[in-house]
């Protein structure tokens, strides 16, 4: 009689280095991705926690508005503090880029948040 012999999760989950080689390069070419090198360690423990809070939002999408998920009031209030984060963040890497004579070219998205939120006080302050 032979025995089967079966994988343990730590053994399915190590990989070679070909391996991993291989899934980089396949996600590049997935529609979303980005490719960045990162200069300052900061930077690299702010692109870490971007990743988890990327893996964060695709749950709270799956949970929002299910029954014992998230409410849609939670989530907005969440949302909103995620995009006070990100201006805050922004605004600051103005203010850095520009004592040291870097341009900073806000994203679009934001101007255009930025926008909409200059619009919205000006709107409840007039009432």
């Amino acid at each position: 009689m032979e025995k089967e012999i079966k994988e343990t999760p730590i053994q399915r989950q190590k990989l070679t280095k070909e391996e991993i080689l291989e899934r980089k390069i396949s996600m590049v070419k997935e529609r979303g991705s980005r490719v960045m090198k990162i200069n300052s360690p900061l930077g690299s423990i702010m692109f870490n926690v971007l990743r988890q809070f990327d893996q964060a939002y695709a749950h709270f999408k799956g949970q929002l508005g299910e029954p014992g998920g998230i409410s849609h009031e939670e989530g907005a209030a969440l949302m909103d503090e995620a995009r006070e984060i990100t201006m805050a963040f922004s605004e600051y890497t103005g203010q850095l880029s520009k004592k040291v004579k870097f341009k900073y070219f806000m994203p679009q998205e934001l101007q255009e948040m930025r926008q909409v939120a200059t619009k919205g006080k000006k709107m409840s302050s007039a009432d």
